[in-house]
């Protein structure tokens, strides 16, 4: 059987027609998908300033289409702010990006104006650390440092009634804890842990029911904790200890 070269003819111009339509559809339904970005839609436990700073570092990464976007741009973007934990972003048609972003919990501010997640991470948030978080200042010590004894004070001293204020370290790198009653603790540099639980024995043995009358305990011993008392008395000093071997900074 023999094709006639006309309707062979026809069905190649048929062929080719039905590409063209085809890739022109492509064409249009990409140019349709790649428009604009026209909406960041941010998600998660924010303040109104934390998504503001969200939106402008994703409108940063903006340059072409929906489908030209690069989501680890956007991504690496967001987390460079520093307080996000964990940020995932999605396309969604029409020109919406959606951005999820976890923090970690602040607990303490840092210094001045900065901020120190559970972690130990210094951040940097878009608003100033809540006033009533406690204080660390260190003269020489990390972020991971800090919560590594802010966390070891806390643990230790659970079952007391004492918050921790503040938390400083000088430029020695002794450090020393005020507490919400304005009771100071001196723990020197050395064997924290140890002084820290002689100090909640004495605490909770000596020191608990007259918490008023104390106004600053040194627990920079080998085997106890000097007590001073804000009332005058015989003695200004009461070491607490059944045994005193000098101080050891």
């Amino acid at each position: 059987m023999k094709v006639s070269p006309v309707v062979s003819h026809s069905h190649r111009v048929l062929s080719g027609a039905l590409l063209v339509c085809v890739a022109t559809a492509l064409v249009l339904v990409f140019f349709a998908i790649n428009g604009p970005v026209r909406i960041v839609r941010v998600s998660g436990d924010l303040t109104a300033a934390e998504r503001v700073a969200v939106e402008a570092a994703v409108m940063r990464r903006l340059s072409g289409g929906l489908l030209g976007l690069s989501l680890d741009d956007v991504v690496e973007s967001v987390i460079a702010l520093t307080w996000p934990r964990d940020v995932r972003a999605r396309r969604e048609w029409p020109g919406v990006v959606d951005v999820s972003v976890t923090k970690d919990a602040i607990v303490a501010r840092w210094g001045a104006g900065g901020a120190l997640n559970s972690a130990g991470e210094v951040i940097t948030g878009a608003e100033v650390p809540d006033a009533s978080l406690p204080l660390i200042n260190c003269a020489t010590a990390s972020g991971a440092r800090a919560m590594q004894i802010f966390q070891m004070l806390g643990q230790v001293l659970a079952d007391t009634p004492l918050k921790i204020a503040a938390i400083e370290e000088d430029a020695l790198g002794e450090w020393q804890v005020t507490f919400t009653n304005n009771l100071t603790v001196s723990l020197g540099h050395e064997d924290l842990l140890k002084r820290v639980e002689r100090f909640d024995r004495v605490f909770r043995n000596v020191i608990n029911d007259r918490v008023d009358e104390v106004d600053h305990v040194d627990a920079r011993y080998h085997n106890g904790v000097a007590v001073n008392w804000r009332a005058a008395g015989p003695v200004g000093q009461e070491l607490a200890s059944l045994s005193r071997s000098g101080k050891n900074k």
